[in-house]
């Protein structure tokens, strides 16, 4: 798959701190205890814990933490919903709490040094002297790099180490990307837990911002904590309170809390007080507060034995939001030192607060911290805001986020218009988008902001959104303020090609983008590096437009943008020229390859030298240059910037599949495709071709041919033409294969006639010796000929050495078809050449084709046909490829070459033999008794005969085994 002309490179935040668990009794988590005790006994392992708010996701794992065996450290880190800008934040204040589990012993690595300005204690390890500022790093792209690398290898370094991150469903995307790469890649001693609330989390958003298949040798569970019953929370309440007191109060707890045990706690701390002062009272506690399943009614009654100190205290944490300082929290309260540290005190023995790292305070549960904001009146609840921004303002470093939260909640728009811009500016500079985009969002939608506001807002938001994971609420709000008439062109201009830019990687429609860009270049006429990209978009342009037209755009974004000493114009319009000159095998795209700004510290920049790579790699594939599509994405992942790209180094991982099955290794490419379809959204058609080229060798032709119908059908998704190329050609192979030659012969036209628009033969591999075949096997050896011109002039001074192989190829079968000595030497020739390139499958279906050509030239000659034959059904069976092997036995068979089958038949009783196993898949995929028969080149009564025994042996009909879509396993 090409990138476009951005990559999609989503950015993540966030702050988390470490939370001490109080509670009442442990019950009811027996089974998740153990489970969660058991993956975290050795590493690398990840759990996900999951479940609603109050469930007791953090109480199971601080017991399981407390049973662990050896002493493993526990590092803590929480993500809270109001986040200041920092990345990886929640990570970076769990390693402040444990970094000092490092051993003593530990070697001084320079790799650590971005975390010296996070955690000083760290200084003494790291032999060079720590980097500038981070704010300066992050603002040029440095610091987030480092940082990966920095937390790995102190995670590393740790060996053996518990890293909790909890409540992910508030994690910033910054963080979400740290936790997926720490997953696919953990330390081999990290035990990685995640807890979140699956509702809470972002639509249509996995966990971590992706979906994460576990790498083989990781360990670890998924844990889902339902509501505690009846009877967990009877055993709860008698735990708490006593027998008889438990008993009798069970039933009026079990519906107040709705089975949460967080509320059940709550109460049970309430009556708990009450038994030790007046027993008889206990009856009617619980319904004097009435029977609502929420926190509200336990924290007021808690409140309610404060005193006014307390509460004051209390209260200023539930409009803080976040864990706060105690001089924060008695500035809200205006409260002296002595009287603030009482109240903070009394609040921490009530278990209303909690101190959730050293000097910050807040509560246990945001639900605690919400039925206490909810409490507090509104002219109360407006001072304690005002009195946050005047605090937060007075300090040297401002909590610029929190400021704009606390100012849009006092109902004063402009006053909030300006700290917001603030917050999100500032975001921007820290590499934060998240954040940024959050409050780009929230100004965008506030109708009195000024127009000049408004303008840099939009901008700013375009520029970023296209990084984002989560990108349609930014893309609608772009929309609207590009149809902004008194917006001035050359912004609409620039908001407008960074729209189709982040479209355009999401498959939108080609016509629908080239109308667009077209727009915005028409618009950008005063900003020359900005119209350079948008030619160099077009410049790429779809399988639909002459590649003349491409070379056009692309040397007018050249010319465009020579003048600018814009580093990304230039960086974005190189890897954009490099990708269409490989992609026409001129030489030319290597040479500028060598031009491509590695060391830049922009990462913008950098994006662009990935996927100038990535692209290069792609297309060398494509064009039969295997070994340097590999020696391209191996220096494609020496630079930093993709190790935080999830999405990127998923398609690397793809383009490193799509190599292997290439180069004949078939092992385990089903398992890893299913991995890779489970991690991305959208649909890989690259994923789709190498299956379908899986079931077609396999004989699971019906299979192969539903999987590629919609790909090759779709007018709304056209397939790449590389990709079309392949696919048609599958499909007229299984035509050849049952003798429909007619169909085989009309299915390449489509795509025949898309390479002759395009004029870029340079992609005609895996075409044109199939298409060949179905030309001769329709009598129309003029055909072959035109098309075996064709090719031979399109590629003359080309790079295109797959395509020359196929050229051979095509000539030894239209020279067998003449009945011309020269055919076995053509054809010699082409399997040389596969057979060098390490292209094992192509070279055996062209000696296959040698062996027919013998016999076609000498049909005495089976002793040679015979050896070409059973090489290539050697290398068949080696793969796996069952029908291309039944193919090569059957014409062994009927030239009396086949090898003897030993004496005695192997007895394979109930269990399924090859041959039965074979029929058993083409039932699971709908096959009729005639497509088994054409598929494994057998008689229809042979065939009956083997699917009755097939069916017996499993004990199901052949619909029961169509309908469950699989066979034995």
């Amino acid at each position: 798959m090409l990138l476009p002309v951005h990559v999609v490179c989503p950015h993540l935040y966030g702050v988390v701190v470490s939370v001490p668990t109080r509670g009442g009794g442990f019950v009811g988590r027996d089974s998740e205890l153990l489970c969660l005790v058991e993956a975290l006994a050795s590493g690398p392992t990840v759990v996900f814990v999951e479940g609603e708010g109050g469930v007791g996701k953090s109480r199971l794992v601080a017991e399981a933490s407390a049973r662990l065996q050896g002493g493993i450290p526990v590092l803590m880190g929480w993500c809270h919903p109001l986040r200041e800008p920092l990345p990886f934040g929640p990570v970076i204040d769990a390693l402040r709490e444990g970094y000092g589990h490092l051993p003593a012993d530990m070697e001084p690595s320079p790799s650590i040094a971005p975390l010296v300005e996070f955690l000083p204690g760290l200084v003494d390890r790291v032999p060079v002297p720590a980097p500038g500022t981070g704010e300066l790093n992050r603002a040029h792209g440095r610091g987030r790099d480092g940082l990966v690398r920095a937390v790995q290898a102190v995670l590393a370094a740790m060996g053996p180490v518990v890293l909790v991150v909890e409540d992910v469903h508030w994690a910033d995307e910054a963080t979400r990307e740290l936790l997926l790469l720490l997953a696919r890649h953990p330390p081999p001693g990290m035990r990685l837990v995640i807890t979140y609330r699956a509702q809470d989390l972002p639509v249509d958003r996995a966990v971590l911002g992706a979906p994460y298949p576990r790498p083989a040798g990781v360990g670890g569970r998924e844990i889902t904590l339902l509501p505690l019953d009846a009877a967990q929370i009877r055993e709860l309440a008698v735990a708490t309170l006593g027998e008889a007191a438990g008993t009798m109060l069970a039933p009026t707890l079990f519906e107040r809390s709705g089975g949460l045990p967080l509320v059940a706690e709550e109460d049970l701390l309430v009556l708990s007080d009450r038994l030790g002062r007046s027993p008889q009272e206990l009856p009617g506690t619980l319904q004097g507060m009435g029977v609502p399943r929420a926190l509200r009614e336990a924290i007021s009654t808690r409140l309610a034995g404060l005193a006014p100190d307390a509460v004051q205290m209390v209260q200023a944490a539930a409009v803080m939001a976040v864990p706060a300082a105690e001089d924060l929290l008695a500035a809200l309260a205006k409260l002296g030192e002595s009287h603030a540290e009482d109240g903070l005190t009394q609040a921490l023995e009530a278990d209303i607060l909690t101190e959730t790292a050293p000097g910050l305070y807040g509560f246990r549960h945001v639900l605690a911290r919400q039925a206490v904001y909810d409490r507090i009146m509104g002219p109360r609840r407006r001072r304690l805001h005002a009195r946050a921004v005047a605090a937060l303002e007075a300090r040297e470093h401002s909590a610029l986020v929190q400021i704009a939260y606390h100012t849009r909640q006092l109902g004063d728009v402009q006053a909030w218009l300006p700290r917001a811009l603030a917050a999100a500016d500032h975001a921007v500079a820290v590499g934060d988008d998240g954040v940024a985009a959050e409050l780009l969002q929230q100004l965008l939608a506030e109708p009195t902001l000024p127009s000049g506001q408004r303008t840099h807002a939009a901008l700013t938001l375009s520029r970023i959104v296209k990084h984002r994971i989560d990108r349609p609420a930014g893309l609608a709000a772009l929309r609207a303020i590009v149809a902004d008439p008194h917006l001035p062109i050359a912004t609409r201009g620039e908001i407008r090609l960074n729209i189709n830019r982040t479209l355009v990687a999401s498959s939108q429609s080609w016509a629908e983008a080239r109308c667009e860009f077209e727009r915005a270049l028409e618009e950008l006429e005063s900003r020359p590096d900005l119209a350079a990209i948008a030619m160099a978009s077009l410049g790429l342009g779809s399988s639909t437009d002459p590649i003349s037209a491409d070379v056009q755009w692309m040397e007018r974004a050249v010319r465009t943008v020579a003048g600018s000493d814009n580093a990304v114009a230039q960086a974005t319009v190189l890897a954009s020229r490099i990708t269409l000159l490989a992609s026409r095998g001129d030489p030319q795209g290597r040479e500028l390859l060598e031009h491509l700004p590695r060391e830049s510290s922009d990462p913008r920049v950098l994006h662009e030298c990935v996927r100038a790579l990535h692209n290069s790699a792609d297309i060398a594939l494509r064009r039969g240059d295997d070994k340097r599509a590999l020696a391209l994405l191996k220096e494609e992942a020496t630079l930093p910037i993709l190790a935080r790209n999830p999405a990127l180094q998923t398609m690397c991982a793809v383009l490193r599949l799509e190599c292997d099955f290439t180069q004949g290794n078939w092992s385990g490419v089903e398992e890893r495709i299913a991995r890779f379809t489970a991690e991305v959204d959208e649909v890989l058609e690259e994923l789709i071709v190498v299956r379908a080229q899986l079931e077609a060798a396999r004989g699971q032709w019906p299979q192969a041919r539903q999987r590629l119908g919609p790909l090759l059908n779709d007018p709304d998704r056209p397939l790449w033409l590389p990709l079309a190329m392949t696919a048609r050609g599958i499909l007229s192979r299984l035509d050849l294969a049952q003798g429909n030659v007619q169909q085989a012969w009309e299915v390449v036209q489509p795509a025949l006639e898309s390479l002759r628009h395009k004029n870029n033969w340079v992609w005609a591999t895996e075409l044109v010796p199939i298409a060949v075949r179905a030309a001769l096997a329709c009598e129309l050896p003029e055909e072959a000929d035109r098309l075996i011109a064709e090719v031979e002039q399109g590629i003359e001074g080309r790079d295109a050495p797959g395509v020359t192989a196929e050229l051979w190829c095509a000539r030894g079968l239209v020279a067998a078809d003449t009945g011309s000595d020269e055919a076995v030497e053509l054809l010699d020739e082409a399997a040389r050449w596969f057979q060098t390139a390490g292209r094992v499958y192509q070279a055996a279906r062209v000696t296959e084709h040698i062996g027919a050509a013998v016999l076609v030239l000498d049909p005495e000659d089976t002793g040679d046909a015979g050896q070409r034959l059973r090489d290539a059904a050697d290398v068949y069976t080696e793969l796996g490829a069952t029908a291309d092997d039944d193919r090569c036995r059957r014409m062994l068979r009927e030239i009396g070459q086949d090898r003897p089958t030993p004496r005695g038949r192997h007895s394979y009783g109930e269990e399924l033999s090859p041959r039965e196993e074979q029929v058993a898949e083409l039932l699971a995929a709908g096959a009729t008794n005639q497509v088994i028969a054409s598929t494994l080149f057998l008689s229809i009564r042979t065939v009956e005969h083997h699917v009755s025994r097939t069916l017996k042996k499993l004990g199901i009909t052949r619909s029961q085994l169509a309908s469950a879509g699989t066979g034995p396993t």
